[in-house]
């Protein structure tokens, strides 16, 4: 039944806030504040055996779910609670919507039912931040086409999904007969299958060569709407695949050229991704372009469904998701900070906010990774099984290289001399006024409590880079450990 409540309350929630929002913000947030709060509770008190079967449909929990639905809700609580720093309030309620959608999508053993409930998760994800985006832009139609492409590859992407598995277990699909067996026919069709599952994934996740709308849709919106966007909702959609990949099709030997193209997708966004971040001097692009390479890492395991692979590509996913939902508020709250996004602007931050390079130096940890994580040996497993040799060796040397590269580039800015946007950004220091001049004991309980929102206002900067601590590290952790909590 917590499964159900869980599933419940993030729905209702985030639906509620979302109709709320535009007439009462303040309200609206403060919903799906408590309904993020919530989610928490109920994915912390979540049992690994919890069941629920309704009608034809069944939900069954497991530490996979679990740690999903912990991992987004902490993540959907922190990134609502930055989005009060500024002025718009469009994320918590699509992330609660997206939420529900996933925990559905993993819990439940039919597909096809998941990849429907990813696609109109997804929607709210992409539809909700992006319309505000355009809306903040003063209604330039030059970006609704962004909207546009990113709500045709979720919807299209769900459709392909759904219609590889239709086809692949009717009268003429390979898996009419259950797993492929050693026909050479089935075996060839079974392989087209997987592709069409892979071309489903590339376009939820914005792989090369779909990566244009994902690009182009981080351009656009805050920060704080790419995880439950590109970030969690694609990871939950990788793994539905992962799994009938498993049950249906089980390790096979691929006919040789579709497993090329598998590998090839992966190591051209692996490759691709890396170059990109580093080359790039704009903080968004940074995290798009690290979320791509995750995402090419963790298509490898499509190129052999071996159960190894695909139990590194489960600890993947996970870790990933969680350290770029990090680095996404850890984004987020630099803008909010020095109100600055291009590492020439950002030059000699880490003085003016240590509390933050202490969350961006765990998120490196957490990114590289060290011999013994689950991430570290995640990355090694799903490169290992796709490409053998020394081409192999030579890509996880990159993969490894690329984050520690990336975001060591950003903590080196933050060393230098103070720019003027750096300059001007207010103190780290917590400063406690308001209550200070009687003494907090000498004054009404209402009087306090009335002086608390300016308390906040006034410790903006340090309350700001404690999340982002927080979330950092929930991320380190996962990062370590990986499903096996």
């Amino acid at each position: 039944m917590i499964l159900l409540a869980l599933v419940l309350v993030a729905l209702g929630g985030g639906v509620v806030s979302i109709l709320v929002v535009p007439d009462r913000p303040q309200l609206g947030t403060a919903i799906g504040l408590l309904a993020g709060l919530a989610t928490v509770g109920l994915a912390l008190a979540l049992p690994t055996d919890d069941a629920l079967a309704t009608g034809g449909a069944s939900l069954t929990s497991s530490g996979l779910v679990r740690l999903m639905a912990l991992g987004w809700s902490i993540g959907t609580l922190g990134v609502g609670v930055l989005e009060l720093a500024g002025r718009r309030r469009v994320v918590t309620g699509p992330a609660l919507v997206g939420l529900a959608a996933a925990i559905v999508a993993v819990a439940v053993h039919d597909p096809a039912t998941g990849f429907a409930a990813l696609g109109g998760g997804g929607l709210a994800a992409i539809l909700m931040p992006g319309l505000a985006g355009w809306r903040g832009r003063g209604g330039d139609p030059g970006h609704l086409p962004t909207v546009a492409r990113g709500t045709w590859a979720v919807i299209g992407s769900a459709l392909l999904g759904i219609a590889v598995i239709a086809w692949a277990a009717s009268p003429v699909g390979p898996l009419a007969n259950g797993p492929p067996s050693n026909n050479p026919d089935t075996r060839a069709a079974a392989s087209l299958a997987v592709l069409g599952i892979v071309a489903a994934v590339g376009l939820r996740s914005g792989l090369i060569p779909a990566h244009v709308w994902a690009a182009r849709f981080i351009e656009g919106v805050s920060p704080l709407a790419v995880p439950a966007a590109l970030i969690w909702g694609p990871a939950a959609f990788m793994l539905v695949a992962l799994d009938w990949g498993q049950v249906a099709i089980g390790p096979t030997t691929l006919d040789p050229v579709i497993r090329a193209l598998i590998i090839a997708a992966g190591v051209a966004s692996i490759v691709i991704g890396g170059l990109a971040a580093l080359l790039h001097d704009d903080l968004e692009h940074i995290l798009g372009y690290s979320i791509l390479e995750d995402a090419g890492i963790a298509i490898l395991a499509f190129a052999s469904l071996h159960t190894e692979a695909a139990d590194a590509a489960r600890d993947w996913l996970l870790a990933s998701a969680t350290l770029k939902t990090a680095l996404a508020a850890w984004v987020s709250a630099m803008r909010a900070t020095f109100g600055a996004h291009r590492l020439v602007d950002l030059r000699g931050w880490v003085d003016r906010a240590p509390g933050l390079a202490v969350a961006i130096g765990l998120i490196w940890l957490g990114a590289v990774g060290l011999p013994g994580m689950a991430l570290f040996s995640a990355r090694s497993t799903l490169i290992g099984f796709a490409v053998s040799g020394w081409p192999g060796t030579l890509l996880l040397i990159l993969s490894v290289l690329a984050p520690a590269l990336v975001l060591g580039r950003v903590l080196a800015v933050g060393a230098g001399g103070p720019s003027a946007a750096v300059a001007a950004a207010p103190s780290w220091r917590p400063r406690w006024r308001g209550g200070r001049e009687e003494g907090w004991s000498g004054r009404p309980l209402r009087a306090l409590a009335g002086a608390l929102p300016a308390e906040i206002r006034t410790n903006r900067t340090p309350l700001i880079a404690l999340l982002a601590i927080v979330l950092a590290v929930l991320a380190f952790g996962v990062a370590i450990v990986g499903v096996a909590v």
